[in-house]
């Protein structure tokens, strides 16, 4: 019995490529998006065993897969590395670009039996990227001639589509490494601006206090310990800070609300402002959104922390139908946003990631009066 097919092929082959490019254009973690990709074609025509396979250095290495074979709980890609234009029909595609239909498994010599497999007949294509393969498509039959010319042209458009797809998540890869590298950077110059400065005044205060104690000048004394305390809790503060910027909790695994919790938790609390957190979200928010709140959220409690002085700070989620309301408030010693030079204070960055979506975001500051920083979004279902 050949491999169900919805409707006819040609139906099929419109519907998958559009509920293809509609699921994977937007996935950037590879090992999900190939995931996404084999369990597709596979539901959609039922075939025996569907398989993507990476170029790695001179081999062809199996990761995912979907159907029979993988339902098997014992299964493993064995072979799960083929030596390309050595082994396998697999192999065979990488080497050459050419796909490759084949009637019959059992008559070709190309064809290396896998563990457990029942495979009969086979179809691969290659999958590539600029004139060049970095991978094949691999769909298989527990019957023998399965596969037509049509279905070898409709798995390499899948395999085109999963191509770009690949690249796109590569690229995006490739720029958060770059991002990460970027912001370990600046990480490391704040370091050197904030603490490593501080701890020189330390320094300087502890000097200038023995030299003042060896004098006997006991009032001096205590001026300059004062200032070493208040310079070592302003150190330890901007520490804090900077270690739960090099070691975030992961966002998309806790949410919004949480993140903010283990933020206020491990910087504010710690450096003695009292915290309050109010959420009446009741689902998660897309990944973007969420993502570009907790950014604007944490650049206000920056400047919290580093400038206004403030003993309490609220940070509130409200969702009012779609529109969902963001606002952090401080009663700090505030500040006048017209005479902040540049959009300082981290005002510009925040304006500018808000501006991207098309959100408002207003700043409200008075001197003496604290600071209130809210932004509003619509999230539509």
């Amino acid at each position: 019995m050949h491999a169900a097919h919805p409707k006819t092929r040609e139906d099929a082959r419109l519907a998958i490529l559009a509920e293809v490019s509609r699921q994977i254009t937007s996935i950037l973690d590879i090992d999900e998006l190939l995931i996404q990709v084999v369990r597709l074609i596979q539901q959609t025509f039922n075939y025996y065993h569907v398989g993507i396979g990476l170029v790695e250095a001179d081999e062809i290495v199996y990761r995912v897969g979907a159907g029979a074979l993988c339902d098997d709980r014992g299964f493993r890609f064995t072979p799960g590395r083929l030596k390309i234009g050595v082994e396998g029909i697999t192999g065979w595609v990488a080497k050459t670009g050419l796909p490759a239909l084949v009637p019959d498994v059992s008559v070709d010599p190309r064809y290396v039996w896998m563990q457990s497999s029942g495979t009969r007949s086979e179809l691969t294509v290659p999958i590539v990227i600029r004139e060049q393969v970095i991978g094949v498509l691999d769909v298989q039959s527990d019957h023998v001639d399965s596969f037509s010319e049509m279905d070898l042209e409709l798995m390499q458009a899948l395999a085109n589509q999963a191509g770009v797809a690949i690249q796109n998540a590569r690229l995006y890869e490739r720029a958060r490494q770059v991002a990460v590298m970027e912001e370990r950077q600046r990480l490391a110059r704040e370091l050197h601006d904030s603490v490593t400065q501080s701890l020189y005044g330390v320094s300087l205060y502890a000097e200038a206090a023995a030299g003042q104690f060896a004098q006997g000048n006991m009032d001096r004394v205590l001026e300059y310990i004062n200032d070493i305390r208040t310079t070592a809790q302003d150190s330890l503060a901007d520490m804090r800070l900077l270690i739960h910027q090099l070691r975030p909790p992961a966002l998309e695994k806790e949410g919004l609300v949480a993140m903010l919790q283990a933020r206020l938790y491990a910087v504010e609390n710690r450096a003695g402002i009292k915290t309050v957190l109010q959420s009446d979200l009741t689902t998660r928010l897309p990944m973007a959104v969420e993502e570009d709140l907790y950014r604007i959220a944490t650049e206000a409690l920056n400047n919290v922390l580093k400038h206004a002085r403030a003993g309490n700070v609220s940070v509130r989620l409200r969702q009012e139908g779609e529109i969902i309301c963001l606002e952090v408030a401080d009663d700090g010693v505030g500040f006048a946003p017209e005479n902040v030079a540049g959009g300082g204070l981290g005002l510009a960055t925040m304006k500018e990631r808000a501006q991207s979506h098309g959100w408002k975001l207003a700043v409200e500051s008075i001197l003496g009066a604290g600071t209130r920083v809210s932004t509003r979004l619509e999230v539509k279902p």
